[in-house]
């Protein structure tokens, strides 16, 4: 019985995948002058990563189609990988945001706060002072 390597490569990146999107919502960066930690760069890392491993395991099931193989790792490594790329791409946009506030509230420029109406702004202000609170 011959085993079917490339669609146990793509069941394992489909669940790794899931693991580095885990792993992007754990909060990481402190922010200067507390004991508070919220999202950084290295979310951002993990949430690119599970697309990386969530493509690999969409590859990898194809490249692993037999005609007499209608299920196991292969089939499972495609679902998993779809559905691993679908949440990594909202991981990645949740923890940039979120990465942007650390950023705001460390003191860094950032363009995309600098444009902001008062009251947008201000907000803003709250939550970062809320975060320097904790």
């Amino acid at each position: 019985m011959q085993k079917n390597v490339k669609g146990f490569v793509g069941l394992i990146a489909g669940l790794l995948a899931f693991v580095s999107i885990i792993i992007a919502f754990i909060p990481t960066t402190p922010i200067e002058g507390t004991n508070a930690v919220f999202y950084g760069s290295i979310n951002i890392a993990f949430a690119v990563a599970g697309i990386v491993l969530g493509i690999v395991a969409i590859v990898a099931g194809a490249l692993s189609r037999k005609p007499t193989d209608k299920k196991g790792p292969r089939k499972s490594g495609i679902i998993i990988g779809i559905f691993a790329v679908i949440i990594a791409i909202f991981a990645l946009g949740i923890t940039a945001t979120l990465s942007l506030i650390t950023d705001y509230a460390n003191g860094k420029d950032v363009p995309a706060f600098s444009e902001m109406d008062g009251s947008h702004k201000e907000q803003i202000d709250n939550l970062v002072d809320m975060l320097k609170g904790m």
